[in-house]
Order: structure tokens, then C-alpha cells, then sequence
């Protein structure tokens, strides 16, 4: 069966590998072809005939969905989870098919940097790098996992991994979801309890650590706010790997200059890059990672082969898996 070219969209400021190469390698194997687009080029030519736009990173501006809307793309596939740079109301207005990889696709390591993030708090990174450099010795004391209580904001797939991952820990795990999450699901995670979001305020007060695995949308921005700070445990630790609109970061750097929240381990922010002027990196309690939570070769492989497997049933005449919808505005 003849099938056209995918189309592959590349307009970050991203490095373009390893996600391009493993691409390649995964539509190779599923018997595809593809084209990168060339930005310097008139759209329309590059779009006409195609059915699948594979879109790396989601960053395709209202041009791009224009065009691939006249062209009559059955489907635009991001690589990735997250819609923040995505022109995702013209997408959606435009009537093509979204699709985007599965947060299964980045759930191992999400969950292990949320635990490198907690376990760089409690053992005083920060205050280590200069003790080292100061060859200081014997000096400090760091604090523990075991006993202490974790809070999974959004028991979705990284979130699972967490809970995972903190039981092996003897952290008591508590969840808080916007759906209502099977208690055997819960049993089989060690989660001993879920409520809903708006129970939100009722986790906080006994969480020492509460983790942000939700997605970002109207209902979730800025979900950590001055008021919900204000409920967290008095020295409690805020992780985030998900997103950074999550939180409101001058509520959060008041939070922690007050002493109110202990620590914060932070992998994305609501600008991004972080300024380097921003209060949060003059913090010894904050530890930050430039948004590379999960940048690593099993996800790059992970979301090569979805994206391949969807571009392939659509062209086959099927249907895509994962697909965005106005739910997840």
C-alpha cells in the first residue's frame, strides 16, 4: 500500500536529536516515509497531500495549523504530552484530528527525578556543593524519607510511578485527583487514601511532601496558590515535575522566604528558562532542574514508537490513539 510522506514539523528552540533520529529509526520499521519541514519554504507546498503532520515538541503556530488544515491532514501528532507552546484553540477550531504521546510515555522518569528532587531536599544538596567547596566535613544534618507523609497531586501515570517508588522509600502515600481513582488501584499503589481536588486543602495540612503530576489546563492553573500554601504543613516540601503554570511562583518564594514551606524541588517554571535572577535560584532550600525531568532515551524511544503506530493506523485507514480534545483546554 502507497502512503504519503509523513510530515515532520520542527519549530522549536529545542535541539532537534535525538527525537528526529529516533523517529526515523521507528518509522522506518513501521514502513513510512517522511519529510522535515523547511521553514525557510511557502507552506502550502510542503503541506498539500499530506495526511499526518507530526508535530516534535507541539510547538506549531496558527500558520502551520492553517495550512495543514487546508491541506487536509487527518492528523497532527505532537511529541510530547504537554500543550503549553501548542496553538492548540486553532487546532482544535480547525477541525483536524489531535493526537499526543500518552504520559506513559514519561512516567519512569518523572517519578525518579520527583524522588531525586525530595531526596536532594532532605540530604541538603545545595549546602553539600558548598560544604565541599568550603572542605568543611561532619557538619550537617540532613533529614529522612521513612515515615514521613507524601502527596500525589494527580495519580495519573507518573504519579503511579511515584507511589511506586516512595513506598520502597516507607513513605506514607496520600492522593488528590480529579477523578475518582478504584480503591483496588489505590490498595495495589499503597496509596492508603484519594480524595478529590476540591478535598485539596485537607491532604496539605498532613502532607510533608507534596508532588504535582496534574495537568495543565483552566482548571489546574496556579492550583498551588497563596491560599493552598497557606495550607500546606507548616515546613512541608513542594516537588514539581509536571508543569510549571501549576504553580504561583511568587506565592511560592513569599511561601518559602516566611519559613512556612520548607523546601521546594523544581524542574519547570512559568517562564521558562528560568531567569537567572529569579529569587528561587539564590535559595539554598530550593533545588532546580532546567525542565529535563523527562528528557531521557526511553521516553525519546517511548514516544517514537506511539507516534509511528498512530501515524501508521491513520494512514492505514484506522484510528489514532490519545487524542486532545476541548476537555483538556
Amino acid at each position: 500500500m502507497s502512503r504519503p510522506p509523513v510530515l515532520v514539523v520542527h519549530v522549536a528552540k529545542s535541539a532537534l536529536e535525538p527525537t528526529y533520529s529516533s523517529l526515523l529509526a521507528a518509522f522506518a520499521a513501521a514502513g513510512l516515509e517522511s519529510e522535515l519541514l523547511d521553514t525557510t519554504k511557502p507552506l502550502d507546498e510542503q503541506f498539500g497531500g499530506r495526511k499526518v503532520v507530526v508535530d516534535i515538541g507541539g510547538w506549531g503556530r496558527e500558520e502551520h495549523i492553517a495550512a495543514g488544515a487546508k491541506a487536509g491532514v487527518a492528523l497532527w501528532q505532537v511529541v510530547g504530552y504537554g500543550l503549553d507552546f501548542f496553538a492548540l484553540e486553532a487546532a482544535l477550531d480547525s477541525g483536524m484530528t489531535i493526537a499526543r504521546a500518552p504520559g506513559t510515555t514519561t512516567a519512569i522518569p518523572l517519578a525518579e527525578h520527583a524522588m531525586y528532587l525530595m531526596l536532594a531536599i532532605v540530604k541538603d544538596a545545595n549546602e553539600a556543593r558548598t560544604a565541599i567547596l568550603a572542605e568543611r566535613v561532619f557538619n550537617g544534618i540532613c533529614r529522612e524519607l521513612a515515615g514521613s507523609t507524601l502527596a500525589i497531586l494527580g495519580l495519573g501515570a507518573s504519579g503511579r510511578e511515584l507511589a511506586k517508588r516512595a513506598r520502597g522509600f516507607d513513605m506514607r502515600i496520600m492522593g488528590v485527583d480529579v477523578v475518582d481513582i478504584p480503591q483496588a488501584t489505590l490498595d495495589d499503589l499503597g496509596v492508603e487514601s484519594c480524595v478529590m481536588i476540591g478535598h485539596l486543602d485537607s491532604v496539605l495540612a498532613e502532607a510533608d511532601f507534596v508532588s504535582l503530576h496534574l495537568p495543565l489546563n483552566t482548571r489546574t492553573t496556579h492550583i498551588i496558590n497563596a491560599r493552598s500554601l497557606k495550607a500546606m504543613k507548616p515546613g512541608a516540601v513542594l516537588i514539581n515535575v509536571a508543569r510549571g503554570a501549576l504553580v504561583d511562583e511568587p506565592a511560592l518564594v513569599a511561601a518559602l522566604e516566611s519559613g512556612h514551606v520548607a523546601g521546594a524541588g523544581l524542574d519547570v517554571f512559568e517562564q521558562e528558562p528560568l531567569s537567572a535572577t529569579s529569587p528561587l535560584v539564590a535559595m539554598p532550600n530550593v533545588v532546580l532542574t532546567p525542565h529535563w525531568a523527562g528528557a531521557t532515551m526511553g521516553t525519546v524511544h517511548r514516544r517514537s514508537q506511539f507516534v509511528a503506530s498512530n501515524a501508521r493506523a491513520v494512514l492505514d485507514g484506522g484510528s489514532p490513539k490519545f487524542l486532545v480534545t476541548r476537555a483538556d483546554l
